[in-house]
């Protein structure tokens, strides 16, 4: 049995994945996007989505991972995810220079999660191998990656 996931290019070798109702927008043009100074260095930029302020963290930056080409275009991918103790839906969001795209992932295809991306380790529920390229895809555990912790995004 096959499930839908959205991947999403993190940098020009890694890219990470969600699950299909996961990603619930696409912002592309370069929206307007607000600073905010004392934040997280890979969490610094908000924009507002319907009436929301929406946090824009950076997973290369996060992670220590080489950044993506350079671009004068990205785009903002909406995430959604429900927080487990107080049953209300969250929003999040990651930038890009490519559109997310969707694709197909079955059981056969699981695998573990590569040596250098262990720092990634508690913010993904597992990893896939893409079929045709052979990469190496983890599955982002929304929740924990966007959780506030002690004044702190993680």
């Amino acid at each position: 049995m096959k499930a839908p996931a959205w991947i999403i290019p993190i940098t020009d070798t890694v890219s990470a994945s969600v699950g299909e109702f996961e990603l619930v927008h696409i912002l592309p043009n370069n929206p307007k996007l607000f600073t905010l100074p004392k934040s997280p260095h890979y969490c610094q930029q908000v924009f507002v989505w319907q009436d929301k302020i929406i946090p824009i963290m950076n997973l290369a930056e996060r992670f220590g991972l080489e950044k993506q080409s350079v671009s004068n275009n990205f785009i903002v991918s909406i995430f959604a995810y429900r927080a487990e103790k107080t049953g209300q839906i969250e929003y999040g969001a990651l930038c890009s220079n490519t559109t997310p795209r969707r694709t197909e992932v079955s059981d056969t295809q699981a695998c573990p999660l590569p040596d250098d991306l262990t720092a990634w380790k508690q913010y993904v529920r597992c990893c896939f191998q893409e079929t045709g390229t052979k990469k190496t895809i983890p599955i982002l555990n929304l929740e924990r990656l966007f959780a506030y912790q002690e004044g702190v995004v993680a």
